[in-house]
């Protein structure tokens, strides 16, 4: 465990060491990308997350949740809001001792999911069709439950009640607590857009891109680094829908690296590794993808 530990933070350690050599080196990409990033934050972040981060905070502070299944509520908050609202609730529950961490992970496997809202509409305009995103939509949240069905056995012990011993007799002071780590949460998720936006430009810039076979495997890529970008660039791309589809449904479920980054800095503590996670998501884009298939073959 230790040695996952250590060789996880040579690798993030690497990786900041590239990235601040690419922001000197590339001082254009750099500013590019992080236009790019904060366009999307302001314009699609900010507005659905930020909201849904301050009520989850200040719920969590005082109200009197301990009736609420602990294995369902992380589900709804991340359906209603997207990624990586999942993280972070499981991450809190975790901290609170509510669940284990072995525990976390399996209640993550499928709850860390993003919102109805953004498949059936930014990506249906991006693929053009609102059938085809609603076939992304059933891929991904269908994926998401199987996938924590794959994850189960990782499952040790019983979930605990979830406490109220942490509430505040000032509820002021509870909702100015969680305004701050609202937007706290959203400084991160910035920070990780800006780097995998600049990584993804500095990919094309050096025509590492165009060693892929195909236009669409190009776009994916990109998926595979940001989500947002990558299906945008997909949309566009001369295939037909049903590749189309299949290809999104896997990045939207998968998340991208930078979404990654992002659940691992929001769910807090050493729970929760790399490795585990990018496991999950890998899992979670298959089955979100074979679903997607073969709902294409009978309704595209």
């Amino acid at each position: 465990m230790k040695k996952n530990v250590l060789k996880e933070n040579n690798i993030i350690a690497a990786a900041a060491m590239f990235f601040a050599a690419v922001m000197v080196a590339f001082p254009a990409i750099t500013e590019a990308g992080a236009k790019s990033a904060i366009s999307i934050w302001l314009n699609s972040v900010v507005p659905v997350l930020l909201p849904f981060f301050i009520f989850a905070d200040f719920i969590k502070r005082t109200a009197d949740i301990e009736r609420l299944p602990v294995r369902v509520y992380p589900l709804v908050m991340a359906f209603l809001s997207g990624y990586p609202m999942g993280a972070k609730i499981v991450g809190d529950m975790v901290k609170q001792g509510v669940l284990t961490g072995s525990e976390g992970r399996y209640v993550l496997s499928y709850s860390l999911v993003t919102g109805p809202a953004f498949i059936l509409g930014t990506v249906g305009a991006f693929l053009g069709s609102s059938q085809a995103a609603a076939i992304v939509a059933i891929g991904h949240y269908a994926g998401a439950v199987c996938n924590g069905m794959m994850w189960k056995s990782d499952v040790v012990g019983k979930s605990r009640n979830i406490t109220t011993n942490q509430r505040r007799e000032n509820n002021l002071d509870c909702f100015t607590d969680a305004i701050l780590a609202g937007f706290r949460a959203m400084a991160i998720i910035l920070a990780y857009l800006i780097l995998f936006m600049i990584g993804a430009d500095l990919l094309e810039m050096l025509g590492l891109l165009d060693l892929l076979p195909g236009e669409h495997w190009r776009s994916f890529a990109k998926g595979l680094i940001e989500m947002t970008v990558g299906t945008c660039a997909l949309g566009m791309c001369n295939i037909n829908l049903r590749l189309k589809t299949v290809l999104a449904a896997f990045i939207i479920s998968f998340g991208g690296l930078s979404v990654i980054g992002q659940s691992l800095s929001v769910s807090g503590g050493g729970w929760l590794g790399l490795t585990d996670l990018i496991k999950i998501k890998i899992t979670h884009g298959l089955l979100a993808g074979i679903i997607a298939a073969l709902l294409g073959l009978i309704l595209l």
